[in-house]
């Protein structure tokens, strides 16, 4: 098990739905994931778009067990 730290620092959906999803697919194989909201990326909570669902892949990480600080 590896232990690894993702910095968000934007609100641009697309990217913080990548860093989600990368983070989610780390735990889901055995990893210890803490992300760390920095500078915009303490928005993600607001993020809405069709495309890129930031709300959902945000509350699946954290369910499955992620670390979010900011």
């Amino acid at each position: 098990m590896s232990k690894i730290g993702i910095v968000i620092n934007t609100n641009e959906p697309e990217s913080a739905w990548n860093a989600f999803r990368f983070g989610l697919t780390a735990i889901l194989e055995g990893h210890e994931v803490k992300v760390f909201l920095m500078s915009k990326g303490v928005e993600v909570g607001e993020i809405k778009h069709e495309t890129f669902d930031v709300e959902k892949v945000t509350r699946d990480f954290i369910d499955a067990g992620g670390h979010i600080m900011a």
